[in-house]
């Protein structure tokens, strides 16, 4: 565990809290370079001795106030301590309660009063802030059978990623068709002819609101908290797709997508080297991802919470085999312009 030295000469100086938290920031094992600290202010007047922030990805984790203090040491002389506020701004509670924060009280020694326990700021930063923990990695390890070297600590979502394939994801597709079909309703194929354009969905606006969330839930339950939820919504937002399919005059596609019978079935050819991607699709009571979801199920009892980065690669391009009559091929795009 790394440790949280901090030493003084004379009186508490913000730069040596600045350096405390680079140290510590530069253990974190995933997207490292987007954890920032910085000073915003030095000293102002008394008790003020300075302010900086730490962020993530230009987005504010905490405040960290400095003040000064005096007392005695155990020798009876008057000494000068530091005491400093770190407020810790939570995304899911600001999102309930805007406004709120943590607050940890830290004195000189790096002891703190957090969650209504006095501890040390190592072991509330690891609460915050948590680095890999070589324990809770071999815990891991032996429970999944994976190499330690695979298994990194996502300080920012506070759980660990393995990195090796899972050969139940590892799909391998059908040989690409020279022709794909897409069914719409009448109204919709006559604004096509209007406009000449070909309209591409956010992936947040499919009729399945959680298609995208499906494969990281039922293996690692990654967004069963609301909150976490919400901002998976968001980041996926500007994700277009369209939806084809290999099935010729279907029932079932002209019931679901064709206006009951009544809209238009659509053929394309692809041309200019553009290529789609194809669903795969589970069946919950038979797969074999059970033995994953199994372990982490275990592991999150335990307080350990496990993702992998493999679903991270399929997780738009997976249903549940409900959906499996719509033989689906998926055209994706990450749009990189303006929100929409």
């Amino acid at each position: 565990m790394l440790s949280f030295e901090l030493k003084y000469d004379g009186k508490p100086d913000i730069e040596v809290w600045e350096e405390g938290f680079k140290k510590w920031l530069s253990a974190i094992e995933i997207d490292r370079e987007k954890f920032k600290v910085k000073i915003v202010s030095g000293f102002d007047r008394l008790p003020n001795l300075g302010k900086m922030v730490a962020t993530y990805d230009g987005k504010l984790l905490f405040d960290i106030h400095l003040y000064r203090k005096y007392g005695r040491s155990e020798n009876g002389h008057r000494t000068i301590c530091g005491m400093f506020t770190v407020s810790i701004q939570d995304e899911g509670k600001m999102l309930m309660k805007p406004g709120e924060k943590l607050q940890l009280n830290i004195d000189d020694k790096g002891r703190v009063n957090y969650m209504g326990k006095q501890t040390h700021i190592v072991e509330a930063l690891m609460d915050v802030l948590p680095l890999r923990d070589e324990k809770v990695v071999k815990k891991i390890a032996n429970a999944l059978g994976v190499a330690p070297e695979h298994i990194k600590m996502d300080t920012y979502q506070k759980r660990y990623v393995i990195d090796t394939p899972i050969p139940e994801l590892d799909w391998k597709a059908d040989p690409m068709p020279s022709s794909f079909y897409k069914y719409v309703p009448l109204n919709v194929f006559h604004l096509m002819l209007l406009n000449g354009t070909f309209r591409m969905n956010s992936i947040i606006s499919q009729s399945d609101t959680q298609e995208s969330f499906y494969i990281g839930d039922f293996v690692c339950s990654d967004y069963e908290d609301e909150f976490k939820r919400f901002a998976g919504v968001i980041s996926e937002q500007n994700t277009l797709i369209s939806s084809f399919t290999t099935e010729y005059d279907s029932e079932y596609m002209w019931r679901e997508y064709g206006d009951n019978g009544q809209g238009v079935c659509l053929c394309f050819n692809l041309i200019g080297g553009q290529t789609l991607k194809q669903m795969q699709y589970i069946n919950e009571e038979t797969t074999t991802l059970w033995k994953y979801k199994k372990v982490v199920d275990q592991l999150k009892k335990e307080g350990v919470h496990v993702h992998f980065s493999a679903i991270d690669d399929w997780h738009r391009f997976v249903k549940n085999d409900k959906y499996d009559d719509e033989k689906e091929w998926r055209l994706l795009i990450d749009y990189k312009g303006d929100k929409i």
